[in-house]
């Protein structure tokens, strides 16, 4: 799963663009929007977001709303409808039989995650995966907020794979000798 520490870093991009790199490999990859509070992928690809991760959370078993991305070698399930209470659909054992059941038909399950601080959502998402991936920013936010959601995932014994820095702006670092 990709998460951040707030709203805004690139998660759902940096998610996309990991999805895409596997699938140029050859892998069979699906991107889920695990973001049921502010989907944002199905805008990505100019999807309807009627139906996905939802409603099988809420006890469809039927997958019709995954699509195909070609252009991108990708499958795509999207949020689905906005629930009432994203969390609740993530405390049942729903997210675990889904991601058991993409594992047989795909190589890596992709999620791009809400954000750690103030929800419960990444945690619960975070603690099913095997690993997350961390989207950070690169100039807008301090690095202290970002130990303390690095160190609310670790408390719940939740497996960081990495940080990607996002945002990049070269004229806006600071680099000594002018470089």
């Amino acid at each position: 799963s990709i998460t951040s520490t707030r709203p805004g870093e690139g998660k759902s991009t940096t998610a996309l663009a990991i999805a895409t790199m596997l699938a140029r490999t050859g892998r069979r990859v699906i991107l889920i929007d695990g973001d049921m509070r502010s989907p944002s992928v199905h805008g990505h690809f100019d999807l309807p977001n009627d139906r996905g991760l939802s409603d099988f959370l809420a006890g469809n078993d039927d997958l019709g709303s995954v699509q195909q991305i070609p252009e991108f070698g990708i499958s795509v399930l999207p949020s689905g409808p906005l629930p009432l209470n994203a969390a609740e659909l993530l405390t049942g054992d729903r997210l675990s039989v889904l991601l058991d059941r993409l594992r047989g038909s795909f190589d890596h399950v992709v999620i791009a995650s809400p954000p750690v601080m103030g929800l419960a959502d990444a945690p619960l998402i975070g603690s099913r995966v095997d690993g997350v991936v961390f989207a950070v920013e690169s100039h807008g936010i301090k690095a202290s907020t970002v130990r303390v959601a690095l160190g609310r995932l670790e408390s719940l014994h939740i497996r960081v794979l990495g940080i990607v820095l996002t945002m990049f702006e070269q004229k806006r670092a600071h680099v000594g000798y002018g470089y």
